[in-house]
C-alpha cells in the first residue's frame, strides 16, 4: 500500500492500524483513488482532534460544515471503530448522527435520509486514547467492493487481496493468466478490469459518488476502454459448474465477459495449452474454509504440484493459503511471500517460479 501511494507522488504522513495517512496535490489524490488496487477505502479526514467525553466529541463534530457535503437529496451512514475515551462505538455513531443533523438544522438545510447499510455518503469515525478522527469516504461504498460481485460463491477472495496476488505474481496487462480453481472469478475479473480500463479500476465507482463530485466538480473522467480481444489471455477453470456460472455472471456485471474464458475443469487434469510463459494465480481450498478432509486436501496439493512441474515449466505460480502445512505438498521452492489476514485467518500469498525441464 505504501509503495502504491508513493508511486502517485503523495507524501505519507503516518501509518497505524487504522490505515495509511497521506497528503498531496488534488490531481495526484484523484489519480491514486481511481487507480488504487489495494485500498479498501479512500477517506478525506475532516477533523483530527481530542475529546475526553462524548459531549466534547459532539461539540467539535457539530462545528464541521456538514452542509458542504450532505444535502437533502442524498442519504448517509456512519461507520465507527472507537475505543478508550469513546469506547462505545454504537453511542459514538448516535452522537455523530446528532451532530450532523443539528448542524444542518441550525443552517436551515433540509435533512437527508439516514441509512444503516447502503448510502450515498459514508462518514467514518475512529478513536484511540483521547484522539478521534472524522473522515468522509470519497466513494461511499468501500473501494475494494467494485460493485460487480452479485454472487460470491464459497470462500471468495476479496478484491484488494486478488490484486495483491496479481502484484506478487508480477503479472502485467496482456500477459497470459490462468486461475485453475477460479471460484467466483475475482482474480481474473480484477485482472480484466486493469486491462479494459487501462488501470483505472475504480473509475465507475467514483464517477457515481456524490462526495467525489462535490469535492472535485470539474474533474472529467476518461472514457477510454480497451476493445474486446479477439483471443482472450485470461482463463478460469473450476470443477464446480455453479462456480463457473457465478464467475460468468460477475464478469458480465463488470463488463469484462469478453476478456475471460471460463470453463468447467478439474485442476488435476489441467494441460498447458496456453504457451511457454504465463502466470498461474489461484486461491485453492483449505480446510478451515471449505471443510474438506485435510487428507484429501494434502493429496490434492501434492497432485497439483506434479501438474505444475510437468506442464508449466517456465511459468510463475502464485497462491493464497491459510494452512501453511499444505504449501509444502506442492514440492516447490518458494520465491517470495507476504503475510496477511484473509477471512480472519492468518494467511500467506506465496510466489513460486516453476523451473523448465
Amino acid at each position: 500500500m505504501e509503495k502504491e501511494i508513493e508511486s502517485f507522488h503523495l507524501k505519507i504522513n503516518n501509518t497505524n492500524r487504522g490505515g495509511v495517512f497521506f497528503s498531496g496535490k488534488k490531481e495526484d489524490v484523484i489519480q491514486f483513488a481511481i487507480h488504487t488496487k489495494f485500498a479498501s477505502r479512500v477517506n478525506l479526514q475532516l477533523l483530527h482532534d481530542n475529546a475526553l467525553n462524548y459531549d466534547e466529541f459532539y461539540t467539535k463534530a457539530t462545528d464541521l460544515p456538514w452542509e458542504r457535503y450532505i444535502g437533502p437529496n442524498v442519504s448517509f451512514r456512519i461507520d465507527a471503530e472507537t475505543k478508550d475515551k469513546l469506547k462505545n462505538s454504537e453511542f459514538t455513531m448516535h452522537r455523530m448522527k446528532d451532530a450532523i443533523l443539528d448542524c444542518l438544522r441550525s443552517k436551515k438545510v433540509p435533512l437527508p435520509e439516514i441509512e444503516k447499510r447502503m448510502a450515498d455518503i459514508t462518514i467514518v469515525v475512529r478513536s484511540h486514547t483521547d484522539r478521534f478522527s472524522i473522515e468522509l469516504s470519497l466513494s461511499g461504498d468501500a473501494v475494494g467492493r467494485r460493485g460487480y460481485r452479485l454472487h460470491a460463491g464459497s470462500a471468495p477472495v476479496r478484491e484488494p487481496i486478488a490484486q495483491a496476488m496479481l502484484e506478487m505474481s508480477d503479472w502485467k496487462e496482456g500477459e497470459t493468466l490462468v486461475d485453475p480453481m477460479c471460484g467466483s472469478g475475482t482474480v481474473l475479473i480484477e485482472a480484466a478490469l486493469r486491462e479494459r480500463l487501462y488501470g483505472e479500476i475504480n473509475r465507475f465507482l467514483f464517477a457515481e459518488s456524490p462526495v467525489f463530485q462535490i469535492l472535485f466538480p470539474t474533474y472529467v473522467f476518461s472514457e477510454r476502454k480497451k476493445e474486446n480481444p479477439t483471443t482472450p489471455n485470461l482463463f478460469g477453470f473450476d470443477i464446480d459448474p455453479e462456480a463457473i456460472r457465478i464467475a460468468k455472471e460477475n464478469a458480465y456485471e463488470a463488463g469484462v465477459e469478453d476478456f475471460i474464458k471460463f470453463e468447467v475443469g478439474n485442476c488435476l487434469e489441467l494441460k498447458n495449452s496456453f504457451g511457454s510463459k504465463g502466470h498461474l494465480v489461484t486461491n485453492p481450498p483449505y480446510g478451515d474454509r471449505i471443510g474438506k478432509p485435510i487428507d484429501d486436501l494434502r493429496e490434492m496439493y501434492f497432485q497439483f504440484g506434479r501438474i505444475l512441474k510437468n506442464e508449466f515449466g517456465g511459468w510463475k505460480f502464485t497462491v493464497l493459503c491459510a494452512d501453511f502445512s499444505l504449501l509444502g505438498k506442492f514440492g516447490l521452492k518458494e520465491n517470495k511471500h507476504i503475510s496477511l489476514k484473509h477471512a480472519n485467518l492468518k494467511a500467506k500469498i506465496v510466489d513460486y517460479e516453476l523451473k523448465s525441464r
